[in-house]
């Protein structure tokens, strides 16, 4: 009597487990297919040229920019510019997918290259006196709304390619994804922008950047951990 219980007991549990697992299945949404990290960063590299190159029909570009960039400070600002940017966005993929990661002699190098952009202006570019913080918010409105906007279409393509992984770390694949969109809207401008003052690169150029990497950090840490809800 008491074996038959137990049958009956091991039935009904194999019953309900059956149950749930079919009820979970009917519940789960599809998986959509996720796209390998090289193929994720050469699909950002794509969009922010293709924005780049709006950018510029509509603006414009300096007059003279091939003999500006047969100098050497304009050119390894713009190099650095592009290879931080490049480097931020295979960091910030690779944070969003499990198990790729990059270790910390990767993220040590995107550092490096990002505060070498920075000491490039104060090492190289002419400057007429001390920075003047308020300049970037009143003579030069032009230059940062065009950073600004140059760089936030590029993180919404980025963003919503993200928001498809699963990052274990959402401010810090947010963080690093403001840094590969807002640079390449540094560059964007820089390449249309004649003035290459250190005061008006770093309050107009790159001061922009900081601030909309910040701000899109904050909400990536929202937007990029959906998938856990």
């Amino acid at each position: 009597m008491k074996s038959h219980t137990t049958i009956k007991s091991k039935q009904t549990s194999m019953a309900f487990h059956h149950q749930l697992v079919e009820q979970v299945v009917r519940d789960a949404k599809p998986a959509g297919m996720l796209l390998r990290p090289a193929t994720q960063w050469f699909l950002w590299l794509g969009a922010s040229l293709l924005v780049m190159a709006f950018f510029w029909m509509r603006m414009g570009v300096q007059s003279n920019l091939s003999q500006v960039m047969s100098q050497m400070p304009p050119f390894l600002f713009i190099f650095s510019a592009f290879a931080g940017s490049g480097l931020a966005a295979w960091e910030a993929i690779s944070s969003s997918v499990p198990g790729r990661q990059t270790g910390r002699g990767y993220r040590a190098l995107a550092v490096l290259v990002l505060i070498g952009l920075v000491s490039i202006p104060f090492l190289f570019f002419t400057h007429t006196g001390p920075l003047q913080w308020g300049s970037a918010l009143s003579d030069d409105t032009g230059c940062v709304e065009g950073v600004s906007f140059s760089g936030l279409i590029p993180w919404i393509f980025m963003g919503w390619m993200l928001s498809r992984n699963a990052s274990f770390n959402p401010w810090w694949t947010g963080l690093w994804s403001g840094v590969s969109a807002f640079l390449m809207g540094t560059i964007t401008i820089q390449i249309h922008c004649p003035n290459w003052e250190m005061n008006h690169v770093l309050m107009a150029h790159l001061l922009p950047a900081a601030v909309g990497t910040i701000v899109v950090g904050l909400l990536g840490s929202f937007w990029f951990s959906r998938w856990k809800k």
